[in-house]
C-alpha cells in the first residue's frame, strides 16, 4: 500500500476553521501531533454533524451548546457553538432559552458555564453591586 502524503498541520487546521468557524485546543494539538488522524476524525464529523441531515444546522448548534454546557466544557468551546448557532439563524434569545429549558438536567454548574459563554458571545455584561450596597454589607458585617 502506497503511503498517502501527510497533510500539513496548517492545511488541516485551516480546513477545520473554515468548516466550523472555530477551533478548540485539541484540534490545534492534533493538527501537529497527528494531522492524518485529525482529518479522519473530521471526516466522521462531516457526515454526522455538518452533512445534510434531518436536523438543520441551527438546531444542531443549539443541541451542541446545551450538551457541552451540561458537560461543563470550556467556555470558549461552548461559545464557538453559540456563535455558529447565531450564524445559522438562532437569535441570542433562542440560545439563552435553550440553556434555560434544560436547567434542571443541566444543573446549576452547567447552566452557569453555558450562560457565561452566552454572555461572552452576545456581549452581556454582569450587573455588579453598587458602592453603596458594598458599603452597606461591609457595615453589616462589622456590626
Amino acid at each position: 500500500m502506497a503511503d498517502t502524503p501527510k497533510p500539513s498541520p496548517q492545511e488541516v487546521i485551516d480546513a477545520i476553521y473554515t468548516q466550523r468557524g472555530y477551533t478548540v485546543p485539541y484540534h490545534r494539538i492534533m493538527a501537529v501531533a497527528d494531522p492524518q488522524w485529525l482529518e479522519k476524525y473530521e471526516g466522521l464529523l462531516q457526515y454526522g454533524y455538518f452533512g445534510p441531515r434531518s436536523i438543520d444546522r441551527k438546531t444542531q448548534e443549539l443541541l451542541q451548546t446545551v450538551v457541552l454546557a451540561a458537560m461543563r466544557a470550556e467556555v470558549d468551546h461552548i461559545a464557538g457553538h453559540i456563535r455558529q448557532a447565531i450564524v445559522h439563524g438562532a437569535t441570542p434569545d433562542e440560545v439563552l432559552h435553550s440553556l434555560e429549558c434544560v436547567l434542571m438536567p443541566l444543573g446549576a454548574l452547567g447552566f452557569a458555564q453555558g450562560l457565561t459563554a452566552w454572555a461572552k458571545v452576545v456581549g452581556v455584561r454582569e450587573a455588579k453591586p453598587s458602592d453603596a450596597a458594598l458599603k452597606a454589607v461591609g457595615q453589616q458585617t462589622k456590626a
